[in-house]
């Protein structure tokens, strides 16, 4: 008997008919002649449809299922309702209208659908939204997703034997499973590619390594490879990730164009423009016109002065927003060929393509002007857009683009420095530029510097004016910068870019142990005749965690007496570490060590906080004390600290004297010590050590 299906449309999806009490009365068409199918079935389903466990795989054939033992005549009752979860169990609905023969629908949670013909039939199953097993797309494994990337994987046993290989290995070695077990000693070796025979030493130094080793393939071709090696976790054998050394990296070109972008702005990163400007640069230098002194492009590096009020006022939205909008100013201001960038954080550049420097400079302010005519809102709150900016002009003559950044981003400190929302230019003949920015390269490799003995100990004298001669040894510890021909030089250039770099407590940190361990390793009777010796503390330092503890330390090792050693703080360092400061000198002052307050007077609310700290000396700031002879206010100053200080039990120290006119005045005012060329230049430390040591 051949079974007439019926209309099965309405399980066909959208698009179906709706059914009706006529549908019945329709006579389909004759059916093909049956033919037998095998289906795909998860092994869930087959689970949760108690499916006889002989039937239980992932492939079975219909006629091998009770289908009668399967279901049951009265189908589970429909709850119209919408379901409250997801039920994990499958559910069994009837697909027939009464009289019509039985056809049930069991649906699976996966969303796959059988259609069950009664029993008697020739049985079908068909499978609705799950594609056959040929056609679907499983889930790749990590050893595969590694193979798409050119990324060998092999995994051995162990007994060195491989046991498994992904695409990407199989093509490297040209080997398949079908080829049989293969060592990995006959295929993977370390050293040079040689024509030997394999020993169990390469094996062995597989595990654990790195670096490059050879393939050999069954022609005899040898492959470079990289590759690691680790155990296989949980089973004996090694894991063997491994990559043809000359293949290029992944996805690299996705990577260089990130590295080449700012995410946030869309436009070039640090890199993409440093790579501009090198192009410019070269072809500055291939152009017919070039000449030895011709600048034709500029750079312009624009710092937003004011861009961390807008982050502490109003979050890092604000800020974010704030960036973006600078960034499409930018981009509407500038020419076609000229390219914008944003470094790091709040600072951008501009490179100028083909503009002399007068052409740069004019669009430079242009759009520092265009900046400041916006105000930017945010809630509540408007912000004024100030920029400082600096510009460097530059040609064939300019080495790299790293290297015109680092000058344009000097420039722009420089205007800031100086106040901020004005524009400085970068000019290569003059000298006080020139060295500030090699103070700026000098701090780059401060520790490279600090190890290679480029920065030496000086000392200067310190000496009792009312004594009219020494009184034991008193000086401070001064430093030199050694140049590239050995010269010691001023390092008034180096603590500024140290301070602005904020590193000056490395420096900081490394005069005090080199000071210890000087003065540590004096002969008893030269450290008897050491009265004080004294050591710069930067607020850097003072602001730093971990300041006693190293000063504690290095006192320890070095065997220095706490009470010969005298820490000077800067007025400006005390007033903004006023708490730190005042915590210092309680704990070390416990210990023995003074403490000065150096350059007092140049600072603010000196007299109002004097009282505050517990210091034993008050050195005043040689701008006063160098032209007290023939500026009356300095004079004054002058006067007054030393008898507010005297008032207070501190005693006082002169800085700049350099004459006997000066000291003979200071004398008369009562200050207690004197220092400056009028009594003694500085002098390696060494000498000045030595010199306690003499008869």
């Amino acid at each position: 008997m051949v079974l007439q299906p019926r209309d099965n449309s309405d399980l066909d999806g959208p698009g179906s008919q709706p059914e009706s009490s006529e549908r019945a009365a329709i006579t389909p068409p004759a059916p093909a002649p049956p033919t037998p199918r095998r289906v795909e079935i998860d092994n869930s389903t087959l689970r949760k449809l108690d499916i006889p466990a002989a039937a239980k795989a992932s492939a079975v054939s219909i006629d091998d299922i009770d289908l009668d033992g399967l279901l049951s005549e009265t189908p589970p009752a429909r709850d119209s309702s919408p379901p409250k979860r997801r039920d994990s169990s499958p559910s069994i609905r009837r697909e027939s209208s009464p009289g019509s023969p039985r056809n049930w629908t069991p649906t699976p949670p996966s969303g796959t659908v059988l259609r069950i013909p009664p029993a008697g039939s020739n049985p079908v199953v068909t499978v609705k939204g799950v594609p056959p097993a040929s056609e679907r797309a499983e889930p790749l494994g990590m050893h595969e997703s590694l193979a798409r990337l050119g990324v060998g994987v092999i995994e051995t046993d162990g007994s060195g034997a491989i046991v498994s290989m992904n695409g990407a290995a199989q093509k490297l070695l040209q080997r398949s499973p079908a080829d049989g077990r293969v060592s990995i000693e006959e295929v993977l070796h370390t050293g040079a590619p040689a024509s030997r025979s394999p020993t169990s030493d390469d094996a062995s130094a597989l595990a654990g390594d790195t670096g490059t080793a050879w393939l050999v393939r069954p022609n005899g071709e040898p492959i470079s490879v990289r590759h690691v090696a680790s155990p296989r976790l949980g089973e004996q054998g090694s894991l063997i990730v491994l990559r043809e050394s000359g293949a290029s990296a992944v996805y690299t070109p996705t990577i260089a164009r990130r590295a080449r972008y700012d995410p946030l702005t869309g436009l070039f990163s640090r890199r993409g423009i440093s790579e501009r400007i090198d192009q410019a640069i070269s072809d500055s230098r291939e152009s017919l016109r070039e000449v030895k002194d011709e600048r034709r492009h500029a750079l312009c590096y624009i710092d937003l002065d004011r861009f961390r009020l807008v982050n502490a006022t109003c979050g890092h939205d604000a800020g974010d927003d704030l960036l973006q909008w600078v960034a499409t100013r930018l981009n509407e201001a500038i020419d076609e060929g000229d390219f914008a960038a944003r470094i790091a954080g709040d600072e951008f550049a501009i490179l100028f393509v083909d503009h002399d420097p007068r052409e740069a400079e004019r669009k430079a302010r242009e759009i520092q002007r265009r900046l400041g005519e916006f105000r930017f809102a945010w809630g509540h709150k408007t912000f004024l857009i100030e920029t400082s900016l600096g510009l460097f002009p530059f040609g064939g003559d300019s080495e790299d683009g790293e290297g015109v950044l680092s000058a344009a981003a000097h420039a722009c400190r420089i205007a800031k420095k100086n106040g901020g929302s004005r524009l400085q230019v970068y000019l290569k003949d003059d000298d006080q530029m020139v060295q500030s920015r090699r103070s700026m390269e000098w701090v780059a490799g401060i520790q490279h510097h600090l190890a290679e003995g480029k920065l030496i100990l000086y000392a200067q004298p310190i000496f009792p004016i009312s004594a009219r001669k020494e009184v034991g040894g008193h000086f401070e510890v001064l430093m030199r910068v050694v140049d590239d021909n050995g010269r010691p030089q001023s390092p008034v250039g180096i603590i500024h870019a140290a301070e602005n770099g904020r590193v000056m407590d490395a420096i900081d940190r490394f005069v005090l142990r080199k000071a210890f361990q000087t003065i540590g390793a004096l002969p008893r009777r030269a450290l008897r005749r050491l009265e004080l010796f004294s050591v710069n503390l930067s607020a850097i330092s003072l602001a730093r965690e971990g300041l006693l503890d190293f000063i504690v330390e290095h006192l320890e090792r070095s065997g220095v007496p706490p009470g010969k050693v005298c820490f000077e703080i800067t007025e400006t360092a005390a007033l903004n570490n006023l708490d730190e400061v005042r915590w210092l000198i309680q704990e070390l002052g416990a210990m023995g060590c003074r403490f000065a307050i150096d350059d007092f007077g140049s600072g603010h609310a000196s007299y109002g906080y004097i009282e505050k700290l517990p210091v034993d000396y008050v050195k005043t700031d040689g701008m006063f004390v160098r032209d007290m002879m023939t500026n009356a206010l300095h004079r004054a100053i002058v006067e007054s600290v030393n008898r507010i200080a005297t008032t207070l039990g501190i005693k006082t120290v002169a800085e700049c004297v350099e004459t006997a006119d000066a000291a003979e005045v200071l004398a008369g005012m009562g200050v207690h010590y004197g220092q400056g060329w009028y009594y003694a230049r500085p002098s390696p430390i060494g000498d000045v050590c030595k010199a306690l040591d003499a008869d």
